[in-house]
């Protein structure tokens, strides 16, 4: 698991400053990336499994309940909450190579020391106010 004592709250002064529950907030819909992104495979993979069985005789549910429209709108929920991810992270970075290690830290849980042995090019300092930034853009989008 993550220690939260990894996080410290940005200060009042700062201009990415977030009260505590909206930082935390941000931290933990971060960290769902990866279970978004497999929910997301799963709804596609089931998608085109389901395929129309014609020697099943149709049945009209009197319930209104359509598996598909359901699928539909839980896939668009999952690819929504990936969207705003993917945008805060662009949007806190300036190149794709910031936006890989930067998405192992906030999405994968990688500290910095493990970013820096992975290649990270860029110094802590900058690390840390990428991911400052990265959450209180986040945190203004959920």
């Amino acid at each position: 698991g993550v220690s939260m004592g990894f996080y410290r709250t940005p200060s009042e002064n700062s201009k990415y400053y977030l009260p505590k529950e909206e930082y935390l907030t941000a931290i933990h819909y971060a960290l769902r990336y990866p279970y978004l992104v497999a929910e997301l495979n799963t709804i596609a993979n089931a998608d085109t499994a389901q395929a129309i069985r014609y020697d099943k005789p149709s049945v009209k549910s009197s319930g209104g309940y359509d598996p598909t429209s359901s699928t539909a709108i839980k896939r668009d929920e999952i690819e929504q909450k990936i969207r705003k991810i993917e945008k805060a992270l662009e949007m806190a970075t300036t190149d794709e190579i910031e936006k890989k290690y930067l998405l192992m830290g906030v999405c994968h849980g990688a500290n910095f020391w493990q970013l820096d042995r992975a290649g990270i090019p860029c110094g802590k300092a900058k690390y840390y106010k990428m991911r400052r930034v990265f959450y209180y853009l986040l945190s203004k989008m959920i």
